[in-house]
């Protein structure tokens, strides 16, 4: 298996079992520079981060113990443990999973739904990559690769990751 792939593999297990809160929480509180998830600094996913942040905070000192992030953890793996036999089959893994990143799924929800009417109209489903490839081909060949991330534009715009 690919770097590539067993990193976003780890990172999308982590996010399964509650490392999603810790890891949001941190870049929602850090501000400035850097690459990565900036997006998370500010906004709906930002708050998101923070609920989940809070779930596990059990005593609500801002603070989250070893003893809490287990008690989340376990809590979790035991709400999703249907059969009771200590592990979780790809149905109960469903479950936790969907239970894990709901509160990400209405946040991006309520990034599309522009109106704020409830309901995502094909227009706010198409808009955020409506012209995505124009903006992001560094390289004016018409599509875009990984030539793209990498490229610097004589304009300083840098890599995919340094737009805002």
């Amino acid at each position: 298996m690919k770097t590539k792939t067993k990193t976003l593999t780890a990172l999308a297990v982590a996010a399964a079992l509650g490392g999603t809160a810790l890891a949001g929480a941190s870049y929602a509180g850090h501000r400035g520079g850097g690459h990565g998830l900036g997006f998370l600094d500010t906004g709906q996913l930002a708050a998101s981060a923070m609920e989940m942040f809070d779930s596990i905070d059990a005593d609500g000192d801002g603070t989250l113990t070893q003893a809490e992030i287990d008690r989340a953890r376990n809590d979790r793996h035991a709400a999703h443990d249907a059969d009771g036999d200590g592990n979780l089959s790809l149905e109960e893994f469903a479950g936790l999973w969907h239970e894990t990143t709901r509160p990400l799924t209405v946040r991006a929800f309520q990034m599309l739904d522009t109106d704020g009417d409830a309901v995502v109209t094909r227009a706010e489903y198409d808009r955020p990559l409506a012209g995505i490839v124009e903006r992001l081909d560094r390289d004016r060949d018409g599509g875009l690769s990984l030539r793209d991330h990498r490229h610097d534009d004589d304009d300083g715009r840098g890599g995919w990751w340094d737009d805002d």
